[in-house]
């Protein structure tokens, strides 16, 4: 007797374990993940806790911002642990200080795209017809431009302006808007292919059968199936943004001074690497550190939540 084959369920589309059980077994993602949160609490704890290791007044020396002409271009020492910069300025502080930066960007930039990326995919794979034109179209016309060399046009027609309303905020948020611009077409294309998959499922035909409305099907069987998808594409999409940031503050298009940043401290040592490496590496290191870290979470997220990813 043949058996009838059917297609999975809601439930099916999920792993037998529950995803961070399935999570923990990469060890790379793992250490990764612990990784990025001892970076992100040494990026909002470390400068005070570091500066407050000295006695009274001589704090100032470690706040990254005063200039101690003693130390300029000095390498570690017991007052300035890595070093100082070409203005006398403690690098651990202005590390530390760019790292947050960095996270910071990142993290407004994948909520704009999860957002905006996120819902658009959503609505143009479940609705189709015209708004699933319209959104396509507007994807592709986006795709159509090299997407760093449109972050970096937005940030040179708009950084002037933006620096002078809303000023070093608003040269940070022009940062992350202009890669937001570039970076939430791919999460609807993403989304809106899982979309007209789980749109055909049984589970979601049946729900139509019964007579459930387009948004309680969207809310209550949709969007469940595919935040996966947004999770691990918006955590992958980490490393891109981290590095797309670093260019634009290494061509002198974002963070200026005297903020920090992980680009931009690249950017002033770049010309002293044959004297002075370690401002070079130390912020190089810092970028391929945090992108290998966040490429491995989104590697073991992506096999924690892949439906053949079963124990």
């Amino acid at each position: 007797m043949n058996r009838v084959k059917t297609l999975p369920s809601a439930n099916e589309l999920r792993p037998a374990r529950p995803w961070f059980a399935l999570a923990l077994n990469n060890r790379a993602a793992l250490v990764s993940a612990i990784f990025v949160v001892l970076a992100l609490a040494a990026s909002l704890l470390g400068p005070p806790l570091y500066a407050g290791l000295l006695p009274g007044a001589t704090q100032k020396l470690r706040d990254g911002v005063f200039q101690d002409y003693n130390a300029i271009n000095a390498g570690p020492s017991d007052v300035h642990w890595l070093g100082a910069d070409y203005l006398g300025r403690d690098t651990l502080t202005r590390l530390l200080t760019a790292v947050r930066v960095s996270l910071l960007v990142a993290f407004v930039v994948e909520g704009i795209n999860i957002g905006l990326g996120g819902s658009l995919g959503l609505l143009a794979g479940f609705f189709g017809g015209w708004l699933d034109l319209l959104i396509s179209r507007l994807a592709d016309m986006l795709f159509a431009f090299p997407g760093l060399l449109l972050a970096i046009l937005v940030s040179a027609v708009f950084g002037a302006a933006a620096r002078e309303l809303y000023g070093g905020m608003g040269r940070l948020l022009l940062v992350a808007g202009a890669l937001s611009l570039v970076s939430w077409p791919l999460m609807a294309r993403l989304v809106r292919s899982e979309t007209l998959s789980l749109k055909e499922r049984d589970f979601v035909t049946a729900a139509r059968s019964l007579g459930a409305s387009r948004l309680w099907m969207i809310v209550r069987h949709v969007l469940p199936n595919v935040a996966w998808l947004i999770v691990v594409a918006a955590t992958l999409d980490v490393a891109s943004v981290i590095v797309n940031e670093a260019t634009l503050s290494l061509l002198g298009l974002g963070i200026e001074e005297p903020g920090a940043s992980l680009g931009l401290m690249i950017f002033r040592s770049v010309g002293k690497i044959e004297r002075f490496p370690l401002q070079v590496f130390i912020p190089a290191a810092a970028i391929t550190a945090l992108v290998l870290a966040f490429s491995f979470i989104g590697d073991g997220l992506r096999d924690a939540f892949d439906p053949q990813a079963r124990s």
